[in-house]
């Protein structure tokens, strides 16, 4: 699969782009737009691809990704005999140039703090509930109204959102400026196979041909551009998986170790407890409690 390029389809009567969807599944490809975005999850989980983060997202989940950076939201894997209804995503997008309102308006000292949320937006933020509570109204207002409305209501999001110190950096740097457009369509294939096989056997000989590199200058190269090693990047997004199936309760921790690509017990105890601090089934009694409060 090939990164690519995402032109914001946009009316030329509106300044910025905003679409409700509700539809059965995300698209799944790696890509990037030139304009800052903020996606609110009503409904969905699965697994995200920023920059260099992988992670899970959730209904209730609020984020904004920065110009030009790469970016996937993938559903999770759906139960065939789940009714349509369960399987739907339900989400709004909100798509705008830093410079909408015209390139002196981040420049006023009134802007300050919205000049530094965009900046920080380069390396992925995620907020917190809480303040998805927060804007939760005022996104949906924007999907239905137009005009002045429409800026004013995404203006009240954006000061909200540049209030608030109540949200986290997903990238461990800015990946932007580090890609060039070869690049970014290399990587694109890279998680493009680790996403689809990493319940399977990998071999690094295996990867590294996908990128069309030798073993060693693959190893160089992906520690480079995500500062994670192979080995561990992988594991991440195996532990991710597995984190989904124990909450999803149906299965034990045996059988969701090796559906998500580990070879035994042992090392997806060690693995699972050196990224989520806790082990597998201390992580399932966690998680039932906090469902019940």
């Amino acid at each position: 699969m090939k990164l690519t390029y995402k032109q914001t389809e946009s009316k030329p009567e509106n300044s910025f782009s905003v679409k409700h969807d509700k539809k059965p599944c995300l698209d799944h490809d790696w890509h990037f737009h030139k304009e800052i975005e903020l996606i609110y999850f009503i409904k969905s989980s699965g697994t995200r691809y920023i920059g260099n983060s992988i992670g899970t997202f959730n209904a209730g989940d609020l984020y904004m990704i920065g110009s030009n950076v790469p970016h996937l939201f993938k559903n999770d894997k759906v139960n065939p005999l789940s009714p349509v209804e369960a399987e739907t995503v339900d989400m709004i997008v909100v798509k705008f140039d830093p410079e909408f309102l015209g390139k002196q308006f981040l420049n006023l000292s009134e802007s300050r703090a919205l000049q530094l949320l965009l900046e920080n937006a380069e390396k992925g933020l995620k907020f917190s509930k809480a303040i998805s509570k927060v804007v939760h109204q005022i996104m949906v207002e924007l999907t239905q109204n137009n005009g002045l409305k429409n800026i004013i209501g995404l203006l009240n999001v954006l000061e909200v959102l540049s209030s608030t110190d109540d949200f986290h950096s997903l990238c461990s740097e800015v990946v932007v400026s580090s890609y060039t457009n070869k690049e970014k369509e290399r990587m694109a294939r890279i998680i493009s196979f680790l996403t689809e096989n990493f319940d399977k056997k990998i071999e690094l000989e295996e990867v590294a041909s996908v990128a069309y590199m030798t073993p060693n200058a693959f190893c160089r190269y992906f520690k480079k551009r995500t500062r994670k090693s192979f080995t561990q990047y992988l594991n991440e997004i195996r532990l991710r998986n597995a984190c989904k199936l124990l909450i999803e309760g149906e299965m034990q921790v045996a059988t969701v170790c090796y559906l998500s690509g580990f070879n035994t017990i042992t090392n997806f105890n060690r693995q699972f407890k050196s990224l989520m601090n806790v082990t597998p089934s201390e992580y399932i009694s966690r998680y039932a409690i906090n469902a019940i409060n």
